[in-house]
């Protein structure tokens, strides 16, 4: 378990915001809104800690808890909550968040690309905004994907041949998935695949869909590198399948350093870290 203050300016003053005007309180959804936003920092609360943090009575926290976690928003513990699994929202959600930190590992990611080099590029919305900075930079450069919008990225470029696994369409993803791109892809070696996660842990990199992680994890079998990209909001998020280990992975590109189990279990793995400017 970890402490919980309010750690910044804007924290402390989102707290006094949303106090009720006619006491110190805060309102239900204030507090429902505050607790969901510690999660995303640290993966467990303390429920005495938030109560202190709050200004309100334990009994209250363990009535906000039990609603949060009926929302499936967090998962009660004992004394406290933690983060629940992590479910991917819309890849049309994802594709509009923290859109400078992706282009800053995509950036990152092109610097690293020679000519004439075999890509595997795995779906996901960062890995198509690597696959819109590959098409600005790279040249004559052969790409293997199982993601039509990555595909259609990469076509602006006439200097990219791109190469597309077949198999099982996935409606709202835009990607394909199976026996049949597994095979695909077992039949290709390439110098580096790059594939995006769900979530980033100590115990390894995860996806929110089990399809889609078996494709990633032979995607990392099939390449000489193998190079997670994933911005700090997916620091140890947990979901459903594991699809590689950090001792698989050559290189870690995202925004900002890990910190805790995370940093220790990339330095541990001899993962190269690089951290994009933003």
């Amino acid at each position: 378990m970890v402490s919980i203050p309010v750690t910044s300016d804007s924290d402390q003053l989102a707290v006094r915001k949303s106090r009720r005007p006619d006491g110190d309180r805060l309102s239900k959804s204030a507090r429902h809104q505050h607790i969901i936003s510690q999660l995303t920092a640290a993966p467990t609360l303390r429920a005495s800690e938030l109560a202190a943090v709050l200004g309100v009575s334990t009994e209250t926290i363990r009535r906000d808890l039990m609603e949060l976690q009926e929302q499936k928003l967090i998962n009660r513990t004992y004394g406290g909550a933690s983060r629940p699994f992590a479910l991917e929202p819309s890849l049309v959600d994802r594709k509009r968040l923290l859109i400078v930190e992706r282009e800053a590992i995509a950036a990152a990611i092109a610097e690293l690309i020679q000519p004439n080099e075999v890509l595997m590029l795995g779906a996901g919305a960062t890995t198509f905004h690597v696959a819109r900075r590959l098409a600005a930079t790279a040249r004559d450069i052969t790409v293997i994907v199982n993601d039509f919008a990555i595909a259609g990225a990469l076509a602006t470029n006439g200097s990219i041949r791109i190469l597309c696994c077949p198999g099982r369409y996935h409606a709202t993803e835009g990607y394909v998935f199976g026996t049949q791109t597994i095979a695909s892809i077992n039949s290709y070696e390439a110098n580096r695949a790059i594939v995006g996660a769900t979530g980033v842990g100590a115990r390894g990199i995860n996806d929110a869909d089990e399809e889609a992680g078996a494709v990633y994890g032979a995607m990392v079998k099939r390449a000489a590198e193998a190079i997670i990209v994933a911005d700090h909001s997916k620091f140890e998020q947990r979901a459903l399948t594991v699809f590689a280990q950090w001792s698989e992975i050559d290189r870690f590109v995202t925004d900002r350093p890990p910190e805790g189990a995370l940093a220790t279990a990339v330095r541990e793995a001899g993962t190269e870290l690089i951290v994009a400017p933003c």
